[in-house]
């Protein structure tokens, strides 16, 4: 994958074990999947709105790999980009974060 290419998008939204099949029966185009608990490495921009540039990106991402690489952990599923409410942005948009999740 490059800047260039597109790549898979997965929205997901994390919702209680009691409500997920109602949640699920009244969206019936979502997949409703569960996960098992894992542990993830994330970076977070520094501010809100979006990476400036791809470059940025690309680092972001390889400092997740390097810092798993340093930790002894191995990364495992692909890596998300994460949007992150925070009220205190002021409407200037969520936070961003990638993340990698760690076995």
């Amino acid at each position: 994958m490059s800047g260039d290419s597109d790549g898979p998008v997965e929205c997901c939204w994390p919702v209680p074990d009691d409500q997920a099949d109602e949640i699920a029966a009244r969206f019936p185009d979502l997949t409703l999947r569960t996960e098992p608990a894992h542990q993830e490495a994330f970076v977070r921009q520094e501010g809100p709105g979006r990476w400036g540039s791809g470059t940025q990106v690309e680092i972001a991402i390889e400092t997740l790999f390097a810092w798993a690489s340093e930790q002894q952990r191995q990364p495992f599923g692909g890596v998300r980009s994460a949007l992150i409410p925070n009220p205190a942005d002021q409407g200037a948009g969520p936070d961003c974060a990638f993340a990698v999740s760690l076995r």
